[in-house]
């Protein structure tokens, strides 16, 4: 049987049972979603891509309960999203370990950057990083690592702290990065 949107998301917000019937409809009614990905997302094995999908159902039990997920798209596309998102996260963790492994063979060679964060970071100023990230607020801090410590996209970015958009992420971003060189540079 296929249900609503609106009947699953006021089941999910009616807590208790009828929280937890909600969620088994919504799990078994978008199963396809894990089952069609599997192809996409080559490199993960089929528990791997199970468990992200019990990792978005939970993520999108969490957003509709605090009144995250406005409505403003399908419960099937906000869910792929946040599926995605997982998976991509899993590959992400995959690659970082592969990395990891690939740095341990590699030579050293040095940063010639002149960007100021870099040189702070090779001076062994952590503390001072971590300094400057706390002076410019959570948000910011959130953006510029997400974005330049471990790669998001804007769209990504932009699901991951509830703005609208990328754009809207890009807009923050360039703000943040003026206040940590404002921070830097005191």
């Amino acid at each position: 049987m296929q249900y609503t949107d609106d009947y699953l998301i006021e089941e999910i917000r009616a807590g208790g049972s009828r929280q937890e019937k909600g969620i088994r409809h919504l799990y078994e009614q978008f199963f396809y979603i894990a089952q069609t990905s599997q192809q996409k997302f080559r490199p993960l094995q089929q528990d791997e891509v199970f468990s992200a999908y019990n990792a978005a159902i939970i993520a999108l039990r969490k957003q509709v309960v605090n009144g995250v997920f406005r409505g403003d798209s399908a419960l099937s596309t906000y869910l792929t999203r946040i599926f995605t998102n997982k998976c991509i996260d899993l590959l992400r963790q995959r690659k970082g370990a592969q990395l990891t492994a690939d740095l341990e063979y590699a030579t050293e060679v040095k940063d010639e950057t002149p960007n100021a964060l870099v040189q702070l970071v090779q001076s062994d100023q952590i503390e001072q990083i971590q300094e400057f990230l706390q002076r410019i607020g959570d948000i910011c801090k959130q953006i510029l690592l997400d974005s330049e410590y471990y790669g998001y996209s804007a769209e990504e970015i932009a699901e991951r702290i509830g703005f609208s958009n990328a754009a809207s992420v890009n807009s923050k971003k360039y703000t943040c990065l003026q206040k940590l060189r404002k921070a830097m540079f005191q």
